[in-house]
């Protein structure tokens, strides 16, 4: 049942790519969803198809119905399943696991021309139940929700369930991600979604984008086991610069595409045992279990991204400072927790398609009568945490002042194969070295390999 499922998945893409040249030729006229984006000079040279003021269906880049200018409703769908291996140390308890990783339907679109909309629900408890599929349950089943104001290009308003504006690989991973899994950063450091209202745009000609909101918590990836949120209101901004994008020197023009991003994040945390926390990939395991928390919470992250034709070259540097007041033995206040770490990934396109804005292969596999497109990466990264200040014997105990330091460093090696625009398989070999020996899931035993196979269609 599994393989006819997948075999399924894998061969709607193709059809869907064998029509795509006649879709987005008989769509692209009257295509209107980005009318700031084309080419000025294009549309004068060609005058503009009248757009039919009635229901219609279309696809371009999805599945679309429409209705005049002022109604837009695009079909989403993303589906992710994985296929892991693991040392032989594993081989007994956890052996080949195939995991239904994501599926999930959407529509985003606009109702009016100034005010778009995106909902997005996760359905992989369903259908995994009623195919039999393995799967790890999921309580977090709506995703994105939100409405977006954009009278005033430059000044637009987002107010819903969304991503806090922090961490690159956070914000940018969806399905675009360069390996099957977030950077530890992106996934333990950064908050998430939450509800709330934010500011965005962009300026001085659409170089400088920025992002500043508030939030109801501080995200789903501070949730305690409970399920509980470890903060109050967040307060957050981002911004992200060119620094070589105004220049008109020829030298320049490799440097063009590299920006430079800042962020910040700032909430009160709720007494208890919510901190972070650090986890391996191999297996479910903590290495670094929550401890006790108040106070506030501030998040600081710096990021590059370089995306020159068909190469990348992307990092990301995230530093946690939680307050510890009154959670010593005799209700003293202890020195901050620290979380800090960081990733670089690079990566190179065989085939030479551009890295930005996701891989597009120029022939599709098979019904292209290509390979499609291979890209090749490599990322290594670490996450650590510890007492900002070293008072005493380091301890494991929750309440120690000196908090004995634990960390992870992890390599990672992949191929991405893109079939068509809407299916890649990713291949991944993961290596992890855990510092604190008694905090590993085999006694003794601080390094571990995995390897991963995804296979992912996106709609």
């Amino acid at each position: 049942m599994r393989k006819t499922i997948l075999s399924l998945f894998l061969a709607v893409p193709l059809c869907l790519a064998a029509q795509e040249t006649s879709g987005e030729q008989n769509s692209a006229a009257d295509d209107v969803s980005q009318p700031d984006e084309q080419d000025g000079a294009a549309a004068a040279a060609k005058p503009a198809k009248p757009v039919p003021k009635y229901f219609r269906f279309q696809f371009a880049n999805h599945p679309s119905i429409r209705i005049g200018q002022w109604f837009r409703a695009d079909l989403r769908l993303k589906f992710q399943h994985d296929f892991r291996t693991f040392d032989q140390d594993f081989t007994v308890d956890e052996g080949g696991l195939s995991n239904l990783r994501k599926f999930r339907v959407g529509v985003e679109g606009y109702v009016t021309r100034d005010l778009e909309y995106a909902v997005e629900r996760e359905i992989r408890n369903e259908v995994a139940d009623y195919f039999n599929l393995r799967h790890r349950e999921t309580t977090a089943l709506w995703r994105d929700v939100y409405g977006n104001f954009r009278y005033y290009r430059r000044v637009q308003v987002r107010f819903g369930q969304f991503k806090i504006p922090f961490g690159m690989d956070q914000l940018k991973y969806a399905t675009n991600g360069e390996m099957v899994f977030r950077s530890l950063i992106g996934n333990f450091l950064a908050p998430g979604r939450d509800l709330g209202v934010m500011l965005h745009g962009r300026l001085f000609e659409q170089r400088i984008a920025y992002q500043a909101g508030w939030f109801r918590n501080d995200g789903w990836r501070a949730h305690t086991r409970d399920d509980d949120r470890s903060g109050e209101r967040t307060l957050a901004a981002r911004i992200v610069i060119p620094p070589f994008g105004f220049g008109q020197s020829r030298f320049l023009q490799p440097f063009k595409a590299l920006e430079l991003g800042f962020a910040a994040a700032e909430n009160p945390v709720t007494e208890g045992l919510r901190s972070l926390r650090g986890r391996t990939w191999v297996v479910t395991h903590n290495w670094f279990d929550r401890i006790n928390v108040r106070g506030h919470r501030l998040r600081l992250g710096a990021e590059l991204n370089w995306e020159p034709g068909p190469f990348v070259a992307k990092g990301e540097v995230i530093r946690v400072r939680d307050e510890r007041l009154g959670q010593g033995l005799r209700g003293e206040d202890l020195p901050h927790l620290i979380g800090r770490g960081w990733y670089f990934t690079t990566g190179w396109v065989v085939t030479g398609e551009p890295t930005a804005g996701g891989v597009k292969p120029k022939k599709d596999f098979v019904t292209g009568r290509g390979i499609g497109a291979i890209q090749i990466l490599a990322r290594y990264e670490q996450l650590r945490f510890g007492s900002s200040e070293h008072p005493g014997n380091p301890s494991r105990s929750s309440r120690a002042a000196n908090v004995t330091s634990a960390s992870e460093r992890m390599a990672t090696f992949g191929v991405n194969w893109y079939w068509n625009r809407f299916t890649r398989i990713q291949f991944n070999a993961v290596r992890e070295v855990i510092e604190d020996i008694l905090r590993v899931p085999i006694n003794g035993v601080d390094t571990y390999w995995s390897r991963y196979v995804r296979v992912q269609f996106v709609l």
